[in-house]
This record gives structure tokens, sequence and C-alpha cells, in this order.
């Protein structure tokens, strides 16, 4: 059976171990992933502003051009209504 060993504390002085460059490079693909996501979400924010922008014109005028379309017809074959 394996030995167990004990800590020893207030020996010595505590060193941080520096991060290879493959952790490097792991935490640098999170940033860019992050970075990614964040750019995605402007730009569709910016895109769902400007289409609520113009809902309202862009919906009237497709409604006149239906009701042109729907009564053009009566005018040009019987003179009007």
């Amino acid at each position: 059976m394996a030995e167990e060993q004990e800590a020893i504390y207030g020996l010595g002085i505590p060193t941080v171990a520096d991060p290879s460059v493959h952790d490097m490079a792991m935490i640098q693909d999170v940033v860019d992933d992050i970075k990614w996501k964040g750019q995605l979400l402007a730009r569709e924010t910016k895109l769902s502003s400007g289409v609520l922008a113009t809902v309202s014109m862009g919906f009237a005028i497709g409604f006149l051009i239906a009701v042109i379309m729907m009564i053009g017809p009566f005018f040009i074959l019987k003179g009007g209504i």
C-alpha cells in the first residue's frame, strides 16, 4: 500500500507555475470565441432595430399597394366604382 505524504506548511516560498503555450492557446481560443459571439450579437441587434424602425412604413406601403391592386381593375374595366 502506498504511503500518503503529509503536507508540510510554512516551509519555502510559494511560486506560480508558468503557463504552458498550450494553456495560453486554449485561453486565446476562448477569448476569440467570446469576441466572435459578442460581434454576432451586436450585428443581430442592429439588424433587429433597423427592421423594427421601418416595419410600420413597410406595412402601410404594402397595404396601399394591395388595395390598389384590388380596386384598380374596377377602374380600368368599368370606369369607376
